[in-house]
């Protein structure tokens, strides 16, 4: 006679083991997506300087051979390429100025919020 009371701890057991082991899967794969998009984070102003002048390049190349439609879609992109650059430029200025003022002045400062 086989003790059933056993058989469901041993079952429960092993399903609990087998769900810690898959969340365990999902918080590497969560780091690791994490990992690559810091990496690619940190070079995203250079791409989107080299893809907005290969834009800029292609425009003129569209306007030399009479195609119209294309060079002005590509300048479009360009644009807006160079446009999003500017604003990623100034968004890091400010948080870097934010970030400074705050540590100089943490002494000084009242945080009111509780």
């Amino acid at each position: 006679m086989t003790n059933y009371a056993d058989e469901k701890k041993i079952r429960k057991n092993s399903l609990q083991q087998t769900i810690d082991t898959s969340d365990f899967i999902e918080v590497t794969l969560l780091i690791y997506s994490l990992e690559i998009i810091t990496k690619v984070g940190r070079y995203f102003p250079i791409i989107f300087l080299s893809l907005a002048s290969l834009n800029v390049l292609l425009a003129t190349n569209d306007f030399l051979e009479n195609s119209i439609e294309f060079g002005i879609l590509n300048s479009i992109f360009a644009a807006v390429g160079f446009i999003s650059l500017i604003q990623m430029h100034q968004k890091n200025k400010i948080s870097s100025f934010d970030s400074s003022y705050n540590k100089t002045n943490s002494k000084f400062f009242l945080d009111i919020r509780n």
